[in-house]
């Protein structure tokens, strides 16, 4: 039985062991096939294991705030949540996100509170971008602005489609009316609106969400400014930063771990191949 492991290396069991060993004495001919045959098991496997583990995770709770014109003339959007399963963690892991958005922060929440900044890579999907990250930790955090065609006139309108890649147990969405705004109006219409140090707040909560599900907002209203609501740069994020990862760490030492493994096999293979060789060299000499 093959098991795999946390790091994503393969272990023998020991019946295992012992079956290989007992094969290897009766028929030492057979040795390096069976050699290669685990090897490229072995190879097959292993690049794909955190591969596997990104396509079919379900995000416990996940929180969306979209707010137009709040310290930028664009939008302010944050995805913010956590994972349901943190024993699979560390991990990589993707979001979509619009194609023109511009990310601030792409991080990950430590049980202490630490902000773990990652670095990221995107990925040209068509309508949106796909953003690949690694996460040390089931919590995740992505700030971004957005720009949408707005109308350089009073009367302003967009759409912001959320889309999802991963099954979401709980979706709560919040969307901020700006400053100075009237005839403020969302489609769909929010049952749930509240007041928040000046802003009115409209909300959604949808559960359960499938992957690949959209949630399509439109917005409209009449701003006669063109400023933001705020003049400084939004941050939710209380705490220091960290700008690396124990990811890191721990993948390097997988690699060195993956080195030695690899240089033992190769080892063993050459002292089975000279024993081997030796052994018909001695016999040849018999007859």
């Amino acid at each position: 039985m093959t098991a795999i492991s946390n790091i994503g290396l393969p272990m023998i069991s020991r019946q295992d062991t012992t079956s290989c060993l007992l094969l290897n004495r009766k028929h030492p001919d057979r040795i390096f096939p069976v050699l290669g045959c685990c090897l490229i098991i072995l190879l097959a496997t292993l690049p794909i294991v955190n591969v596997l583990a990104s396509n079919d995770l379900t995000i416990g709770r996940m929180k969306v705030a979209i707010w137009p014109e709040y310290d930028d003339p664009g939008v302010l959007v944050i995805y913010d949540g956590r994972f349901a399963e943190p024993s699979r963690f560390p991990l990589k892991t993707s979001f979509f996100l619009p194609k023109d958005a511009v990310i601030s922060d792409a991080c990950s929440l430590s049980p202490k509170g630490q902000h773990f900044c990652q670095l990221y890579e995107t990925v040209n999907r068509g309508e949106f971008n796909e953003v690949l990250l690694y996460l040390p930790f089931p919590n995740f955090y992505l700030s971004f602005h957005t720009y949408p065609d707005i109308e350089k006139t009073d009367n302003r309108t967009f759409d912001y489609l959320v889309r999802t890649n991963h099954k979401i147990e709980k979706l709560e969405m919040d969307i901020q009316q700006p400053l100075r705004t009237t005839a403020f109006t969302i489609s769909p219409a929010s049952e749930d609106t509240s007041m928040i140090k000046d802003f009115n707040h409209f909300k959604y909560t949808y559960s359960p969400v499938s992957s690949g599900e959209n949630k399509l907002f439109n917005i409209a209203y009449n701003k006669k400014d063109r400023l933001p609501s705020v003049d400084i740069k939004y941050s939710r994020m209380s705490g220091d930063k960290v700008w690396s990862s124990p990811y890191e760490t721990q993948k390097q030492m997988k690699n060195i771990i993956y080195i030695i493994f690899f240089t033992g096999i190769t080892g063993l293979i050459a002292l089975l191949g000279g024993y081997l060789y030796m052994k018909r060299k001695k016999k040849n000499q018999n007859v």
